[in-house]
């Protein structure tokens, strides 16, 4: 994934979860609880969000990544500057 597609992937979430919300505050409306419509809403909008971006970016992200091939990239040496 690169960053174009973090970026859009942080927008598809962050637009769910507004569009929902907004339902939800629309819908609450009708039942004049227009507090916990939006509050429903928004929560459901992040669990959907979650899940398009899930299925949209980091799917095929991973599948991209499991056709790589690593084995030319050599192991880091351990180093002792870092242990006390």
């Amino acid at each position: 994934m690169n960053g174009s597609s973090a970026l859009a992937a942080g927008w598809l979430l962050l637009l769910t979860s507004a569009a929902l919300a907004v339902a939800g505050v629309l819908l609450g409306g009708l039942l004049d609880a227009r507090l916990l419509g939006g509050l429903a809403g928004g929560i459901a909008g992040t669990i959907l969000g979650f899940v398009l971006v899930w299925k949209r970016y980091v799917i095929p992200a991973n599948e991209e990544d499991r056709h790589r091939d690593y084995s030319g990239v050599r192991k880091v040496e351990d180093d002792d500057d870092d242990d006390w």
